[in-house]
């Protein structure tokens, strides 16, 4: 007998599955009344003796009897070895309804569910495989069923597909144990660990076009309604300990109303409503069946399939052919609780750590500010950081919570007349859902003109790197007093050259001021990012005296060395400007000894790709 654990369901999951039963029995109750009716031989007594029989059954429906009818051949899988077994396939009789399920549930007093908690303070892998052989599932395993779905699947994975799943398993190393271990400490099956491979890739900024987001693809209803934070600054959907434990309640709550994983899997696809409908009209729990009838959308009949093939190439990776790839590590990580809200940026500076790499740990912030929430604030940090992360920690608070993207990511873009959210995605090669997520945007939001809004930045790596060593030689030629650290006076003002890795908060700590001053000096309206070489006013007046003896130490060798750029500078646009004209007789090759260049290099200044069809009158670039 399965044995059913306790189980938290929200308000309107615990309705749908009271409904649910109610329907079935509803079902059972009518079918049993017509064949009553049918086999009716006796006068009113009889019928009323059958019409009480009836109601005693839908009170307490009782065990179907059932007739064998044939012997059915499936595939089930043990291990890595395929070995065919025959079970026999019994029918029910017409008086008989689909088994009901009754869920042992808990449900919250308030219609809102309790925020999730995070459990897992700290993980490393020694402890968890000393803890997983002890650990028992409470639900039945998921049953593994091969055929021609499933190896189309398997087929596409290896094909098509490959680069994906290659992707796919490289980075599920990253997150196996963490995952199954939520997984086994609710009770249920570790396998359902590939639902998260076949939803995300396992990516915490997977976004889907219904606006999914994060490794179990929740939206944001869905995520709310089992304890996710979803704000301007959180999004809980991409934790991994979080969002596992959100899908764990969900899952849980899933197989209490439909006694399957496969329609457990089907639901957490399409929705428990939707597969509640099919299973009441066509009297089956057998999600095969409603396959085999077309009663579920195409996404979700392949959702089964592809799961049970996604977890058989995970599960044996050689024996599907895929050979030699690069896992990630496991992650392992300890949390510290800190009072107030920081910079998570200053914070991986001051801890010596690639930010990219900080912010993996802590995916849930969306931009560079983790607020803090009744007064504390958790961490996650790599394995024997914890004295270090609470020193950092002290000296990167931040006075004032206010959203700051991540930069390199994102750019702000400014509305314009006839600019739509689809037009803005195409343009920047992304989505709809994504821009809504990004901005927090509902539905219901209109664009006006004249609004900021963050886009992804598509500039090519390339191109930043030349706009910052642009940016470079203007802080260089500044034909004013410099001093260290890239600071600038001039008219008794002292200013702020933006460098590689500064940010409004590391310039407002560094002169002793906050980010809401130096925008209000600078006019930096909200949402504007910073970029290298900006000149920022920042706080503090220079007296003449310093101004001016500063001028007389150093603006001789200043004005020299702007008269040495202006003059190179000016000899180079000389070099350019020289031009030939041709003239008949001439070639390229004549020419390209006249002026001591290369014919190659004459070649691809002018674009010439045939040198023999060059015309007289024709100028041409020669520096």
């Amino acid at each position: 007998m399965t044995k059913y654990p306790m189980v938290r369901i929200s308000g309107s999951l615990l309705i749908s599955t009271l409904i649910f039963q109610l329907g079935c029995a509803s079902r059972m109750s009518m079918r049993s009344q017509k064949g009553t009716q049918s086999q009716a031989a006796a006068p009113t007594a009889a019928s009323s003796t059958a019409t009480a029989t009836t109601v005693a059954t839908v009170q307490q429906p009782a065990t179907p009897a059932t007739t064998p009818v044939a012997q059915k051949t499936s595939t089930t899988v043990t291990g890595a070895v395929t070995t065919p077994t025959t079970t026999p396939t019994t029918t029910p009789p017409t008086t008989a309804a689909a088994p009901v399920v009754t869920p042992v549930v808990t449900t919250n007093n308030n219609d809102d569910d309790e925020p999730v908690t995070d459990t897992i303070t700290h993980f490393k892998i020694e402890e968890d495989d000393k803890e997983a052989p002890t650990q028992a599932t409470e639900l039945e395993a998921i049953p593994v069923e091969i055929n021609p779905l499933v190896e189309k699947w398997i087929t596409y994975f290896q094909t098509k597909g490959r680069n994906h799943m290659e992707r796919y398993l490289a980075r599920s190393t990253r997150y196996e144990k963490l995952m199954k271990k939520v997984l086994r400490d609710n009770g249920l099956p570790e396998d359902l660990f590939y639902v998260a491979l076949i939803e995300s890739g396992f990516a915490s900024h997977a976004t889907s076009h219904a606006a999914a987001v994060g490794y179990w693809q929740f939206i944001r209803g869905t995520g709310r309604r089992y304890g996710l934070e979803i704000n301007r600054f959180i999004d809980e959907r991409r934790d991994p300990v979080l969002a596992t434990q959100a899908a764990a309640d969900y899952f849980k709550g899933l197989y209490s109303l439909f006694g399957s994983w496969y329609l457990a899997m089907a639901s957490y696809n399409v929705g428990e409503n939707r597969v509640k409908r099919e299973v009441m009209k066509n009297s089956t729990r057998d999600f095969w069946e409603l396959v085999r009838k077309r009663r579920l959308p195409r996404e979700t009949m392949n959702y089964v399939p592809k799961f049970i093939a996604a977890k058989l190439i995970a599960k044996y990776p050689d024996k599907y052919g895929f050979e030699g790839i690069d896992y990630m590590p496991p992650i392992e990580f300890e949390t510290i609780t800190v009072k107030e809200s920081l910079n998570l940026r200053v914070m991986a500076e001051k801890l010596n750590i690639p930010y990219e790499d900080f912010k993996a740990f802590n995916p849930k912030y969306r931009g560079e500010i983790a607020p803090a929430k009744n007064g504390a604030l958790d961490l996650r940090l790599p394995v024997g950081m914890t004295e270090q992360g609470l020193q950092a920690a002290a000296t990167s608070v931040v006075d004032k919570v206010e959203y700051v993207a991540d930069a390199g990511e994102t750019r702000v873009y400014r509305i314009r007349r006839g600019d739509t959210l689809g037009g803005i995605a195409r343009r920047f090669r992304t989505n709809i859902a994504y821009l809504r997520e990004l901005n927090d945007l509902t539905r219901r939001t209109r664009l006006r003109i004249g609004r900021r809004i963050y886009v992804p930045d598509r500039t090519p790596l390339k191109d930043r790197r030349d706009q910052a060593a642009v940016a470079a030689r203007r802080i260089r030629q500044v034909p004013l007093n410099q001093v260290t650290g890239g600071e600038v006076i001039e008219k008794g003002a002292r200013y702020y050259i933006v460098q590689s890795g500064d940010s409004l908060y590391s310039i407002a700590q560094k002169y002793n001021t906050s980010i809401g001053q130096l925008k209000r000096m600078n006019r930096l309206r909200k949402g504007r990012l910073i970029r290298i070489g900006l000149k920022l006013r920042v706080p503090g007046e220079v007296s003449d005296e310093r101004e001016t003896s500063q001028r007389k130490g150093t603006s001789k060798l200043v004005h020299k060395k702007t008269y040495q750029v202006a003059k190179r500078t000016a000899s180079k646009r000389h070099q350019k400007k020289k031009y030939h004209v041709v003239k008949r007789g001439e070639s390229l090759l004549q020419i390209a000894q006249k002026y001591d260049i290369s014919l190659s290099q004459l070649k691809r200044k002018n674009k010439i790709k045939d040198a023999e069809k060059i015309m007289a009158g024709v100028k041409l670039v020669i520096r």
